[in-house]
């Protein structure tokens, strides 16, 4: 029996250390696998965390593109803002000189008709009332309009009175000058000079002389555009006593008077046939082409009785022949 039960025993001792290494074994295995488990969710939660914080930065980056975009945006709209107002403030100015502009012409053509409204130069003075100019590309001698100064180079009649006066007037005034010319509305006389109106710093020349006493209205129609204001001009000169109005009828519808001296008076028996005609002859005087038409002396020629330089205004030796 007891050889039995210590067999018993041994089995069962054997048995149990079998079960304890077998259930240690099974220990160290799911301890191994527990550990294994454990290592796999630190893994994952590694990983998550990972991922969590890729999430977080796609997040994050996101974040600053969507930040920066809108300031982009923002960027862009304020400088559209900034372009349609600097338009608006150019298109304010463009229309505020627009209406500057507007308003400040009128006074710019005034001042340009005034005083840069010319078309000839002039470039000699022959006497008081013509004048030689460069005018459309050539020279032209130019007779005053409504005017006539005394004689000074006149082939009978010679130097007049108050003629160099008013030579040194026209030259002084009118030597080496812009001007502007009007023609009348017959541009040219008989000798083909052209007939005009002279301006000089938006003044009329030819009125000038009437106003300082250099020169009498002459008129010959059509071209009378400005005889009123010339007319006018004349009476105040007349009265006025000044230049050709100071010597006593000396100015006469026709021209001027000759300054001659006063006949001698004859003696004795010299008052024969002949010397009373010669004398009589002498003594013949037209006032003007009127007068010589009405006496029917016209037209008077050079040498004839009544013949005068004042009858003979173009000097060819025949007075009155129109």
């Amino acid at each position: 029996m007891s050889s039995a039960l210590a067999l018993t025993l041994f089995l069962s001792a054997c048995s149990e250390e079998s079960g304890q290494e077998s259930g240690g074994d099974a220990t160290e295995e799911q301890t191994s696998e527990q550990a294994s488990e454990d290592e796999n969710t630190e893994d994952t939660d590694d990983q998550a965390e990972d991922n969590n914080e890729d999430a977080a930065d796609g997040e994050a980056s996101d974040s600053e593109s969507g930040e920066t975009a809108e300031e982009d945006q923002q960027e862009n709209t304020s400088k559209e803002e900034n372009s349609s107002e600097a338009e608006q403030t150019s298109t304010g100015d463009s229309s505020d000189d627009s209406d500057s502009t507007e308003e400040e012409a009128p006074a710019d053509t005034s001042s340009d008709s005034n005083a840069e409204d010319t078309n000839a130069t002039v470039t000699n003075v022959v006497d008081g009332d013509t004048i030689d100019v460069d005018y459309e590309g050539g020279e032209e001698r130019i007779r005053l309009i409504l005017v006539d100064t005394p004689e000074t180079k006149h082939p009978q009649m010679g130097v007049q009175p108050f003629g160099p006066e008013a030579t040194e007037f026209t030259t002084s005034e009118l030597a080496g000058e812009d001007v502007r010319l009007e023609l009348g509305v017959e541009e040219r006389d008989y000798y083909g000079r052209l007939l005009a109106y002279v301006f000089v710093d938006g003044e009329n020349f030819n009125q000038q002389l009437i106003e300082e006493g250099l020169a009498r209205v002459a008129v010959y129609p059509p071209n009378t555009e400005y005889l009123d204001e010339f007319e006018a001009a004349e009476e105040e000169a007349r009265s006025a006593g000044i230049g050709i109005w100071s010597l006593d009828d000396y100015v006469t519808d026709d021209g001027y008077v000759e300054q001659d001296e006063e006949p001698e008076e004859s003696s004795g028996d010299s008052g024969s046939t002949e010397d009373a005609d010669s004398s009589e002859s002498d003594d013949v005087y037209y006032e003007n082409c009127d007068a010589a038409r009405e006496a029917g002396a016209a037209p008077v020629r050079e040498g004839d009785p009544g013949y005068g330089g004042h009858l003979d205004r173009d000097g060819d030796g025949v007075g009155c022949e129109t």
